[in-house]
C-alpha cells in the first residue's frame, strides 16, 4: 500500500468511524499514520491493527515484538494485540474504546477541538512521552487538520 492509498483508505475508515463517535477523523488518520508507519508495519499487515491496540474482549489477537517506554527507558518486550477482519473495524474499535473507557474522559470532553483531543488522546494512548508532539506533527504537516475542519462544518451544519 502506497502512502497515498493509506491516506485514501484510512480518510474513508475515520469518517466513517467519526459518523458514529463524533471524534476528529483527522486525528484518527494522523494517529493511524503514526502508529502503522504509513499502513506498513506488522500489526497493521498481519493484523489490520493500525493503533497498536492491545488484545481486549473476546477479539482475535496477535502476539509480536514492541516497544514500551518504561521509568523512561525504551523496553522491548512482547505483548499481545487485536486483530480485525478489516482497517474499517479497527476504525470503529479505536473509537468505541475512546467513547467507553475512563482514561479517555478528557479526550471526549475535548472531541470539538482536535489539537486538544489529540494531546488528551495521547496523555493515555501510547508510553512515548514524546507521543502527542509526534502526533501534532504528523497531523498538521499532512494536512490531516483540513479533515477535522471540514467535519466540523459539516457537523455545524446538520445540527441547524
Amino acid at each position: 500500500m502506497t502512502r497515498s492509498e493509506f491516506i485514501a483508505t484510512a480518510t474513508a475508515a475515520a469518517q466513517a468511524a467519526s459518523a458514529v463517535s463524533g471524534f476528529p477523523p483527522g486525528v484518527t488518520v494522523a494517529q493511524a499514520a503514526l502508529e502503522s508507519a504509513w499502513g506498513q508495519s506488522q500489526l497493521a499487515r498481519l493484523a489490520h491493527n493500525y493503533f497498536g491496540i492491545k488484545a481486549h474482549g473476546d477479539l482475535p489477537w496477535i502476539e509480536l515484538p514492541t516497544t514500551e517506554v518504561q521509568g523512561g527507558a525504551a523496553v522491548k518486550m512482547r505483548a499481545y494485540f487485536a486483530r480485525y477482519e478489516s482497517i474499517e473495524a479497527c476504525f470503529a474499535d479505536r473509537d468505541r474504546l475512546l467513547a467507553r473507557l475512563a482514561v479517555y474522559a478528557e479526550a471526549r470532553a475535548a472531541a470539538r477541538d482536535p489539537e486538544a483531543f489529540l494531546r488528551a488522546l495521547a496523555r493515555h494512548w501510547a508510553t512515548d512521552p514524546d507521543y502527542a508532539q509526534k502526533l501534532l506533527t504528523l497531523y498538521r504537516e499532512h494536512g490531516f487538520d483540513k479533515l477535522d475542519q471540514a467535519f466540523s462544518t459539516q457537523r455545524s451544519a446538520l445540527s441547524h
